[in-house]
């Protein structure tokens, strides 16, 4: 009977729509769903390691509503600093390599933003004009069955996020890279912050390869963000 009732609650599960398997989702992330509505402000800090356990690096990223994103990447040894930032209309790349700031393409800027609103909005489908979500094939990721949306967006950033058919919980994250390749970001660990379910460690994969792992070592809801990190630098 046991065995029968899982097997049932996982047809059932496939069977949901994209707009379902959203709502259930977002509704696995926090105890109040309305308190992820309240979220204006994100800031992460994480380090990464390599497929050996090396350290791999330090990024800090910020996102702002309604589409402002801004990233600081430190290598290994915190030798190079780069910083990939877009306040919405305009984007630009700065490193401790070069003296030049590089100004981002406006589809790169586009992405940039799309970026962003999806880490705000918490596995909303995009607004209509934006972009469309849709069933991905259901799978099985570690022994446990699988439902999945694709998010795409009209700025060309696509995703797909598996979620467990039996708590709703997101699982794994797949993103198509500019050579055919598809990364993936596969959760180990979550944390509550604030009320609200995060990943606060995750393996990397490209190709179902294991090639980093990153871990959040620091989750911030609605801090109050350096407005300098949002505007265009003219030196």
């Amino acid at each position: 009977m046991l065995a029968w009732l899982a097997c049932a609650t996982c047809a059932f599960a496939a069977e949901l729509t994209p707009t379902e398997v959203i709502a259930r989702a977002r509704a696995a992330l926090a105890q109040d769903p309305a308190a992820l509505a309240k979220v204006r402000s994100l800031q992460f800090e994480l380090t990464s390691v390599d497929a050996a356990g090396k350290p791999a690096g330090f990024t800090l990223l910020e996102v702002n509503a309604p589409d402002q994103r801004y990233q600081l990447s430190l290598n290994a040894n915190r030798s190079v600093e780069e910083i990939l930032a877009t306040n919405g209309n305009e984007g630009w790349r700065k490193s401790t390599q070069t003296t030049q700031i590089g100004v981002l393409r406006s589809e790169f800027v586009s992405v940039l933003r799309d970026m962003a609103m999806s880490d705000l909005t918490f596995f909303a489908a995009p607004a209509e004009r934006q972009g469309v979500v849709k069933a991905a094939p259901a799978s099985e990721i570690n022994g446990r069955k699988q439902v999945a949306v694709e998010y795409a967006y009209k700025s060309g950033f696509r995703l797909i996020r598996h979620f467990d058919a039996e708590t709703f919980r997101l699982t794994a994250t797949d993103q198509p890279m500019p050579d055919g390749k598809t990364q993936r970001q596969l959760v180990i660990a979550t944390t509550i912050v604030e009320g609200i379910l995060f990943t606060q460690k995750e393996a990397i994969l490209i190709d179902g390869k294991k090639v980093a792992e990153a871990t959040y070592e620091k989750i911030a809801v609605n801090p109050t963000l350096a407005p300098i990190h949002f505007i265009f630098p003219t030196r």
